[in-house]
């Protein structure tokens, strides 16, 4: 997940300014830059047509924080939290962290659950799941769900939420008393609508009772700068208290000169970051052709609809060791992909699956050593 591009040009620029200004760079506000919060809320104007308060936003040490902060907010210790099948790691293992118990929730319909489906936890849960999950704690199996953590696009899978089963999901929460986290940290990295430019993916900033964690790790191809953000929901004033809160007392603040290189990093993005997003796109089709001639059939590949990885379920292949394949790819081509474990609730699934990364800028040299590699595998 790290791109090969760093910060943009005028993020770099603010940054080296600011160090030659010898500006204190101290401690900002617990919340953020008043500058930063302002420019986060103007660019849900620009992208999605929404009005979103400066108030609003949290400016966090990168995502990762924005997930600790928003978790430990919301839940309490042994509270429930259902998570996609397949999903980001970290989701899991901070809800663990901090006391919760994350709940395997499946998506993708009848066909898609059984452990054997090589399809399975390919799609994104839908409004349906989630009652199902809710319901089905009555039965016992679990403990009730308070809480929805999931990303559109996924990582590992790039399956996408439209607006219609975003929406959906979203008030399915909100009925059901379930806190709602969107990790949107992949958004405008997507190839769905290539008729349609300017389509972009709803943001949840809007949906009653949402959550919103992004960063500018991504998109912004900031990972090291440590800088994201947290949208708070609206006339939630207890929330946004408790989550001040835990800044002030878990990290006071995002790095102060992140906070001004990613104020800048806005203006490059109609430039720069959209010419990124077209190389991942480019790069993305020679995966996928490449992914053809090693004879992988489709059905054993996720949707790949946006963020900048092709997960494969490589069971049909011979492969029930994705560690050990990954290993020897690594030693034997150089070439490095990530196995599936992590990424599953279920191990047995985990090691039939690989998440192949296209954010390099080596990524046709890798799919041909890998092409011929393959037949020894």
């Amino acid at each position: 997940g790290q791109p090969a591009t760093g910060a943009p040009g005028a993020a770099r620029r603010a940054a080296q300014q600011a160090l030659e200004a010898n500006a204190p760079l101290g401690y900002t506000p617990a919340a953020g830059l008043d500058s930063l919060r302002r420019r986060i809320a103007a660019w849900y104007k620009e992208r999605h047509g929404a009005d979103v308060d400066e108030k609003r936003v949290v400016v966090t040490t990168g995502s990762s924080a924005g997930f600790l902060l928003a978790f430990s907010a919301l839940f309490d210790i042994n509270d429930a939290v259902a998570v996609p099948t397949t999903a980001y790691p970290c989701y899991r293992n901070v809800l663990r962290a901090i006391g919760c118990t994350p709940v395997e929730l499946v998506g993708g319909g009848a066909s898609s659950t059984s452990r054997d489906s090589a399809r399975r936890g390919f799609e994104s849960p839908t409004a349906a799941d989630l009652a199902e999950l809710v319901v089905s704690a009555t039965r016992g199996t679990h403990a009730p769900i308070r809480g929805l953590v999931l990303s559109s696009p996924s990582n590992p899978t790039g399956a996408t939420l439209d607006d219609h089963s975003l929406r959906d999901l979203a008030e399915a929460c909100s009925q059901l008393g379930v806190r709602f986290v969107s990790d949107e940290i992949y958004h405008h990295i997507e190839y769905g609508n290539p008729l349609k430019e300017t389509k972009r993916l709803l943001s949840a900033v809007d949906l009653p009772g949402a959550i919103v964690v992004n960063s500018f790790s991504k998109y912004f191809s900031m990972t090291g700068w440590r800088v994201g953000w947290l949208v708070l929901p609206k006339d939630d004033d207890a929330l946004g208290t408790a989550v001040e809160t835990l800044q002030q007392n878990l990290a006071i603040c995002a790095p102060a000169v992140s906070q001004v290189a990613a104020t800048a990093s806005f203006d490059d993005a109609d430039g720069e970051l959209r010419d990124h997003v077209t190389r991942y796109a480019a790069n993305r089709g020679i995966v996928l052709d490449g992914l053809r001639r090693l004879g992988i059939q489709p059905e054993h590949v996720a949707p790949a609809d946006g963020a900048f990885y092709c997960y494969v379920d490589v069971g049909a292949y011979g492969i029930d060791d994705a560690a050990a394949f990954c290993a020897k790819l690594l030693d034997e081509t150089g070439i490095a992909v990530t196995p599936g474990l992590d990424f599953e609730f279920d191990p047995t699934v985990g090691r039939r699956r690989i998440r192949i990364s296209y954010c390099g800028s080596d990524v046709a040299e890798a799919m041909d050593k890998l092409a011929t590699w393959w037949p020894q595998r």
